[in-house]
């Protein structure tokens, strides 16, 4: 029933990014709802009572109110509460002053008001004050002023009660979800607050460790570049010389992966996930690719079984970038003693996640480390060639895209990392 009003107010295929507006959109379409179904009970009781002068500002009324929810659809939403809360407002005044005070109809005045500060934001705080106050005008006119639009009416004791009954029915949920929004979105912004909080010193510790690491990774390759320069200069054997621009190419390329992963951090961090088809098997079948020629990969056999078709829903840049991450650490950390090395990668699919496999029997990771294999700059030896990224990489994109990763692993036999997404 939830999907199904959600559905009607906002439409099926659209999306509202923000929690807070999603919230107002919702408890203004509510109004509007209710709105429609309140007229077209009054409508039915004043046609069982041969009432049917008002007939017309109730049909106005569920027009305009249409006409609301069809602007909401189209993500015209300050549009719908402009239209949502005057038309309302004239309404009630249009019967509160026609009817006797027993009927109720004043009541109606208060969710209009509160129903206006909760949907308007506090930008627009100078609305909320302004339809509040004509709330406040058309009560006052209705109730003081011997003036009314519509025809007198009179209505029995029961007809009275039975008014009142309906006003005070609708008077009192429609106030309460009103409330219950100003305090939601209060509850909301405090955990917002908290959660900054917590991520503003998470980041300033990982920036603390970030600047000493990256001063040393990024001046250690460099210093060993100008060393090997130097010795090649001074060194007249070809052969010694080209030892030493292979060495330092090697020195070269590992600074580049260390900028690659800087960047893919900053990235991760910056980036609006995005929501697109992807097919997985072709993206993994590019990332091997890319990767298949560097020398360490040449006697890897990539075997990849995901099936061709599956299709998710999903951000591709950041999927990219963690597959991409874990199948080049299944590369540099193949087992050279093995002959039938490999690589291979599978998915399976539960409920409403599925999870991505990805698995070697390389070089295997020891128990008492890989609790720490997602740690910023963790390196789990001296040996290591990695920028101690990677990894840290992966677990910060999944937890992007609201997932998770595990490693399972055996020294000597191999790994496989898993990596869990919603579907």
């Amino acid at each position: 029933m939830k999907k199904a009003i959600r559905n009607l107010i906002i439409g099926k295929k659209n999306y509202i990014e923000s929690w807070m507006e999603y919230r107002q959109v919702i408890l203004s379409g509510h109004f509007a709802l209710i709105a429609i179904l309140v007229c077209s009970m009054y409508m039915a009781l004043d046609f069982s009572w041969n009432v049917y002068p008002s007939t017309i500002v109730y049909l106005f009324c569920i027009a305009m109110l249409s006409l609301a929810i069809i602007m909401h659809r189209k993500g015209n939403h300050c549009t719908a509460y402009y239209i949502i809360f005057p038309t309302l407002n004239f309404v009630v005044y249009l019967f509160a002053s026609s009817e006797a005070p027993n009927t109720g109809a004043y009541i109606l005045f208060l969710p209009i008001a509160l129903g206006a500060f909760a949907v308007f934001n506090y930008k627009q705080r100078v609305i909320a004050v302004n339809l509040a106050a004509l709330t406040y005008t058309l009560f006052v006119l209705a109730y003081f002023a011997d003036f009314s639009i519509l025809p007198k009416r009179m209505y029995s004791e029961d007809q009275l009660m039975a008014n009142f009954m309906v006003n005070f029915a609708v008077a009192l949920p429609t106030s309460i979800l009103a409330i219950y929004l100003l305090i939601s979105l209060n509850h909301h912004n405090g955990r917002e607050l908290v959660n900054s909080n917590r991520m503003l010193k998470k980041l300033n510790e990982e920036l603390d460790r970030f600047v000493y690491s990256t001063s040393h990774d990024l001046r250690a390759p460099l210093s060993s570049v100008t060393g090997l320069i130097n010795l090649a200069k001074n060194n007249p054997n070809p052969a010694e010389v080209n030892r030493y621009l292979n060495m330092m190419t090697h020195r070269v390329n590992a600074l580049d992966k260390f900028i690659k992963d800087i960047t893919d951090y900053s990235r991760n961090n910056r980036m609006q996930i995005t929501r697109e088809q992807v097919n997985v098997y072709e993206l993994t079948q590019e990332i091997w690719e890319s990767l298949m020629f560097s020398p360490e990969a040449q006697s890897i056999t990539f075997i990849n079984e995901i099936p061709q078709d599956l299709i998710i829903q999903n951000d591709s840049k950041r999927l990219h970038m963690v597959l991409s991450n874990l199948i080049s650490n299944a590369i540099r950390y193949h087992d050279p003693r093995k002959e039938n090395k490999y690589i291979r990668i599978y998915q399976h699919a539960i409920g409403t996640s599925f999870s991505l496999h990805v698995e070697d029997n390389g070089q295997g990771i020891a128990p008492e480390i890989q609790k720490n294999v997602f740690e910023m700059f963790y390196r789990g030896n001296e040996t290591s060639q990695g920028s101690g990224l990677g990894l840290y990489i992966v677990k910060e994109t999944i937890n992007k895209l609201a997932g998770s990763v595990h490693v399972y692993s055996q020294p000597r036999k191999g790994s496989t990392f898993i990596v869990t997404l919603p579907i």
